[in-house]
């Protein structure tokens, strides 16, 4: 079936709407879903225009589920997978099936604390998509969120390419326990003990020998504790020797011109690693090149960057990039690395969790950035900046975003991430 999807926003937040012919309407499924609408489906009104079906889904609070992915332990990838792909296996109670929901990573939806996954369901008779679309899903989320042990991973997409069936999936993710290390398997072994050796007979003790005194001799004892009187050395005549003077070398004579005055070393100019020349340099824009620093730059084709001077390394000069212009401890930049269609998340690292959760992550204790703060997309006619519902919010020139709306990111735009100095200039 042939259906249109479009992204709107109105003033209770994001929404998308779908329309498809009417006669193509599942009137049973709707009519269940209206009645009892179940977690796993993102609500939506129904109307009929012109002789389309009309579905608007209100997305609310709800993210995308590829700004979530990062690396899983074996009980979090387990439980990842069921919160996807339970809802296909029981959309039946509710008269629906599972080739109606929309079967793409774009649109899948979670909540705020990541515990729930939502789907786009299309109330139609005819199926949207396809075992094609879901085995593609379901690769494109294994990728994105790999598990954080090799052997696993390779299991995982083993399954996925070979005959993927989402039942034997979930039952061979149940069955995984987390392998415990190989020192824990085995008994801890005891300490050595040494063999005893047979006893020696100790040998006897000398006694102290007492002196011996012959008769009419005089007893002498020594009460100076051993310590031996050091004699003054006397010359011919009783008279004390005097000393030699060691000669000490003379002292290394200054090197000097002609009043004594330090001569300048010659100085070499050395630019770059190996000595290049200021030509082969290029700058861009036509910046001047400083040493150790990176080109200086006040103007960028014809515009002013506010009368500030900033210096950019060759590496910043390319690509894309947030460039600081708050508080200086905070990172100068944020690189952006993205393929057309892909995805670049921006939060706070949780020393809960111990483990990156989005590309760029800020130090745990950087204020008002959320752990998911923020997401970059870049699409055929360029970047977008979202917010992800985050508590301080994300601004783009001043004005607040509206969670889970797009806005297009324009070269020189000012972005701030929360109220607390995370404020960068979009370099794209």
């Amino acid at each position: 079936m042939i259906y249109s999807i479009e992204s709107k926003s109105d003033l209770t937040g994001a929404m998308l709407v779908i329309r498809f012919p009417v006669e193509d309407l599942d009137a049973k499924a709707l009519y269940t879903i209206q009645s009892d609408q179940p977690d796993f489906l993102v609500p939506f009104r129904y109307r009929c225009v012109d002789g389309q079906a009309e579905c608007a889904y209100q997305l609310g609070r709800r993210i995308k589920l590829v700004y979530r992915c990062s690396s899983k332990s074996p009980g979090e990838l387990a439980a990842f997978w069921e919160r996807v792909l339970q809802p296909l296996l029981d959309c039946g109670d509710w008269f629906c099936k599972p080739f109606s929901f929309v079967l793409d990573p774009q649109y899948l939806y979670t909540d705020r604390e990541g515990n729930l996954v939502s789907y786009i369901y299309v109330p139609s008779k005819r199926d949207c998509t396809g075992m094609r679309d879901l085995q593609k899903m379901v690769e494109d989320l294994a990728q994105k969120n790999p598990p954080a042990d090799a052997g696993l991973e390779v299991k995982v997409l083993r399954a996925i390419m070979q005959d993927f069936q989402p039942r034997s999936f979930l039952q061979m993710l149940r069955k995984i326990q987390p392998h415990p290390p190989v020192a824990e398997l085995l008994p801890p072994s005891p300490p050595e003990r040494p063999s005893p050796q047979p006893a020696l007979p100790k040998a006897p003790e000398p006694e102290p020998e007492t002196p011996k005194f012959a008769e009419g001799e005089d007893i002498r004892i020594d009460i100076s504790g051993g310590k031996k009187e050091k004699k003054e050395k006397k010359g011919l005549f009783g008279r004390k020797e005097a000393k030699k003077k060691e000669k000490k070398p003379p002292k290394p004579q200054k090197e000097g011109g002609l009043f004594g005055k330090k001569k300048e070393p010659s100085k070499e100019l050395l630019l770059g690693a190996a000595g290049e020349t200021p030509a082969a340099n290029p700058a861009p824009f036509d910046a001047p090149f400083i040493q150790g620093k990176g080109f200086e730059v006040t103007e960028r084709n014809g515009d002013t960057l506010d009368g500030e001077t900033v210096l950019l390394d060759e590496t910043e000069a390319k690509g894309a990039y947030f460039r600081l212009v708050g508080d200086q401890t905070l990172p100068r930049k944020i690189p952006v690395s993205l393929p057309v269609g892909g995805v670049f998340s921006i939060g706070r690292y949780d020393v809960t969790v111990g483990r990156r959760q989005s590309d760029f992550e800020f130090e745990g204790k950087t204020k008002a950035v959320s752990r998911y703060h923020a997401a970059v997309e870049r699409t055929e006619e360029g970047y977008t900046v979202s917010d992800l519902d985050s508590t301080a919010g994300t601004y783009v020139d001043g004005e607040r975003l509206t969670p889970n709306v797009p806005r297009a990111l324009t070269r020189g735009c000012r972005v701030s991430f929360g109220t607390a100095g995370a404020d960068y200039i979009w370099e794209g």
